[in-house]
């Protein structure tokens, strides 16, 4: 499997429930919809041991291999959920990379 990983910062102006419940509900349809993802997860912060969080989700979406995720961010329907993302995330602040899974338990 090839893993994009995002870690996600939402906008100042949403509260940590306001930017869950639009995450999860409005933009969730549109990543889900993106040809080729075999999997797609996504955690929502819901407290820590002490402090703010440096991000307030995680997303992870798995391909097949490489040839599929550069399928997948060249559709319109990956642009598509590009460009609601401004509706609940910082851009600014959220960043994704490549990544191998190891499943240890």
């Amino acid at each position: 499997m090839f893993n994009v990983v995002f870690l996600v910062k939402r906008r100042p102006d949403l509260s940590p429930e306001e930017f869950a419940r639009y995450w999860v509900d409005d933009h969730t349809p549109l990543t889900a919809n993106v040809p080729g993802i075999r999997a797609y997860k996504l955690y929502t912060v819901t407290g820590l041991h002490d402090g703010e969080p440096v991000f307030d989700g995680v997303a992870i979406l798995s391909f097949d291999d490489r040839a599929a995720h550069d399928t997948a961010i060249a559709s319109p329907e990956f642009a598509a959920a590009i460009a609601d993302a401004p509706n609940f995330q910082d851009v600014t602040v959220t960043t994704s990379f490549f990544g191998d899974e190891h499943v240890i338990v």
